[in-house]
């Protein structure tokens, strides 16, 4: 099985940063996968990642993608012949029975332009599908049955149920922040940094309560392999470098030797708590 990565933020850096950036994340999607009991392997293309499940079980490596940051989505994808009937026969059973029904064609093109356009395949395709199934009538703004398709110089990938991701930047890749924690609101702040691409550095007193979800977004946590492995920092010497906290429990922190001034980072400083509970949800924690 494949899927198709798609990174947000990181393409928006400049070529050294967005390869250094890339390649932490492919090491932690990596570690993802293989603490879930799976294997697989990455490849970078065009902007993108392509993934190739080598050993294990689809749902393991897709709940990875969703604890991943610097994915904003993936998608699984079946590939065939770049040729309309093939792939309007190879989607013809997922079409919706009933008369009148309505779908689009979305597709779009990744790599060099060869005999195909986007909007030129996708009308053939829509052409193809209406004499397979005349019943359905094309609806381009909101369709009942979208068709997801990419279309790539020697293949057109089907693409699958869009699985989002959780965005921000791959772990690691912003430093280390330290953090303390003790309670739902400790973790929560954490959670944003390391969103924004923090790594934690946990306090010997942090509550145990929280470890299986840090562990379930950074196997970083687990053992020392996975620490040697995904050890990463913003340039050379800085791994494990601290240079903030983080968490309501700031006080703690006053002996923390580091190189550069320590800042503190209050990330949920004005946040409502309708606010919060989406917070939860996204973090994957309930509310205690």
């Amino acid at each position: 099985m494949r899927w198709i990565l798609r990174m947000g933020e990181v393409l928006l850096k400049s070529r050294p940063v967005r390869r250094f950036m890339r390649k932490a994340l492919e090491k932690h999607i990596i570690a993802q996968v293989e603490v879930r009991g799976a294997k697989v392997k990455i490849r970078p293309w065009q902007g993108m990642l392509f993934l190739d499940l080598i050993e294990g079980d689809s749902e393991v490596v897709e709940d990875a993608l969703r604890h991943s940051f610097g994915l904003i989505s993936a998608d699984p994808i079946s590939s065939v012949d770049v040729d309309p009937a093939i792939v309007a026969a190879s989607v013809i059973s997922n079409a919706p029975k009933e008369e009148g029904a309505t779908f689009a064609v979305q597709c779009k093109r990744h790599g060099q332009k060869g005999e195909w356009g986007s909007q030129s395949f996708a009308g053939a395709v829509g052409a193809e599908i209406l004499a397979l199934a005349p019943h359905l009538k094309v609806n381009l703004g909101n369709p009942q049955w979208p068709v997801r398709i990419a279309l790539m110089p020697d293949e057109v990938g089907i693409l699958g149920e869009k699985i989002i991701c959780p965005g921000g930047l791959p772990t690691g890749v912003q430093g280390t922040v330290h953090t303390d924690i003790q309670n739902e609101r400790d973790f929560l702040a954490s959670w944003l940094v390391m969103r924004r691409g923090c790594r934690l550095s946990l306090s010997s007193e942090t509550n145990t309560e929280f470890m299986d979800v840090i562990t379930c977004w950074d196997p970083y946590h687990l053992e020392e392999k996975w620490r040697q492995k995904l050890a990463t920092a913003p340039g050379p010497g800085h791994i494990g470098e601290i240079w903030a906290v983080v968490g309501d429990s700031l006080i703690s922190f006053d002996n923390l030797e580091s190189k550069v001034p320590i800042a503190n980072l209050e990330p949920l400083v004005g946040w409502s708590d309708d606010s919060l509970e989406i917070l939860r949800q996204r973090a994957g924690i309930i509310k205690r």
